[in-house]
């Protein structure tokens, strides 16, 4: 009878140690299988979009890429919000943190800073609001940085006979361009003015620097009383081009990075004849109005960690923008940059030191702006 007794015993214990030996191995592969649809969802999430043709994505191969699973709100002036999503995808890339962006006038985003909005990061079309900003103890004061040297344009749409298109001005040195497309930008406006029946479009000059900068050219060329009868404003640049390409205005003065995307015709804007006019494209001479020196604070009380620039080591002897570098100098950069340096500084630091870096400045270049920092904040 002990002896039948030990052997079930046995038998139970074999069987018992059998059912537990699979659940492990069924808890384990379902482990695995959880696992790797997660990580195949996370890398799904950030695919990046391309907006430029021709650009392969990037295999997210580093091990650090998305360490940081973290977001941050940033606020922008309307003229910079294409270039910010592009450069914003870009620092995704490489961080796995997410960028939130919120489009509006400057002074629009500055008065809602003022009232207690928590946006990271305020980028500008101005130098003033960021430093009134700083200079009211609402951030800190070192945590206002220059990013951006914006330019003025004018478009217009139809055909003026009598005034001949400023966008191929040749002259011998930069003073005589600046008298010769002075002279043709006048003549432009002269002729579009003259017809009572047009209407000619700028940015509010309370709101929206680029407004200010349009003011400033009609000041300096005699045109500020002429044109008040025919102006329409917009509460920034971007609705201010959208009057234009809407053919509810016949010109506007924006942002000359806006209209690099302007189509030489379009549709929706026609003649009487049913035909669709040309756009042209002025950029205005910079002695005309002020620089638009462009500037971001990071809002906070706390001094930012800016420096060093930790992605500065992305930099090459031409720098470019991440997304049109070939897939092997990406890995490459995805290589070089590790998250972990990053330990210790806040995400809008990090996302300021992104936009700062000195690939980055210099591919403002193709969006219509200058850099105004070539070796990065603080060098």
């Amino acid at each position: 009878m002990a002896f039948s007794f030990a052997t079930v015993h046995a038998s139970f214990f074999k069987s018992v140690m059998f059912l537990m030996t699979s659940l492990s191995l069924f808890t384990g592969a379902m482990a695995f299988t959880s696992f790797a649809a997660q990580a195949d969802s996370v890398e799904a999430a950030y695919v990046p979009e391309n907006e430029n043709s021709g650009t392969n994505a990037v295999e997210l191969s580093h091990p650090d890429a998305f360490e940081r699973d973290e977001k941050i709100n940033v606020a922008v002036a309307a003229n910079f919000a294409k270039p910010l999503r592009n450069i914003a995808k870009q620092f995704t890339l490489l961080t796995g943190i997410d960028v939130a962006v919120t489009v509006s006038s400057s002074g629009t985003l500055y008065a809602q800073i003022q009232h207690g909005a928590t946006f990271d990061v305020f980028l500008s079309a101005d130098r003033a609001r960021p430093q009134a900003l700083a200079e009211n103890n609402l951030v800190h004061k070192s945590n206002v940085v220059d990013y951006a040297k914006g330019k003025l344009a004018f478009v217009y749409s139809g055909d003026l006979s009598d005034a001949p298109s400023c966008e191929h001005v040749i002259g011998e040195a930069i003073e005589q361009r600046n008298v010769q497309r002075t002279d043709c930008l006048s003549k432009q406006l002269i002729q579009l003015i003259g017809n009572p029946q047009n209407k000619l479009a700028i940015a509010n000059p309370k709101l929206a620097p680029y407004g200010i900068a349009a003011q400033q050219t009609l000041q300096n060329l005699s045109l500020w009383q002429s044109f008040l009868p025919h102006r329409v404003m917009g509460k920034n640049v971007l609705q201010t081009l959208q009057f234009y390409t809407t053919g509810s205005v016949k010109g506007a003065f924006v942002a000359y990075s806006l209209v690099l995307d302007v189509p030489s015709s379009f549709a929706s804007a026609v003649d009487i004849n049913n035909v669709a006019p040309t756009t042209v494209i002025s950029p205005v001479p910079e002695i005309l109005y002020q620089p638009i020196i462009q500037s971001l604070v990071v809002n906070s009380k706390t001094a930012a960690a800016l420096t060093p620039n930790l992605f500065d080591v992305m930099a090459t002897s031409e720098p470019q923008a991440l997304e049109e570098r070939g897939n092997e100098h990406k890995q490459k950069a995805l290589k070089q940059f590790n998250l972990s340096d990053a330990n210790g500084v806040p995400s809008a630091s990090l996302f300021v030191q992104y936009l700062m870096s000195q690939g980055v400045q210099h591919s403002l270049i193709e969006w219509g702006y200058e850099p105004v920092n070539t070796l990065g904040v603080g060098q």
